[in-house]
């Protein structure tokens, strides 16, 4: 979940475990004109949905940082010209 950790820390967000095992991320709602509270927003999770999503982003995250490295040394081939 984008932004947990700050929606966390601001008391916005919090997950619950229920007697069957189901997950559930209640997150607080604001009127974008008013600033004030609306109904919050209440999801199921499921663990296994969360660690596709890590390590999908964990494999961006490595290819992302191979282009990098290609651009820097193409950059620096560049300029020594």
């Amino acid at each position: 979940m984008k932004d947990y950790k700050a929606l966390k820390s601001a008391s916005k967000v919090s997950i619950a475990k229920t007697n069957e095992g189901k997950y559930f991320i209640t997150k607080k709602n604001y009127n974008i004109d008013t600033g004030e509270e609306s109904n919050d927003s209440i999801n199921q999770v499921r663990i296994e949905d969360i660690n596709t999503r890590v390590t999908n982003i964990s494999a961006q995250i490595t290819a992302l940082t191979s282009e990098k490295a290609d651009f820097e040394q193409l950059k620096t081939d560049l300029e020594e010209l």
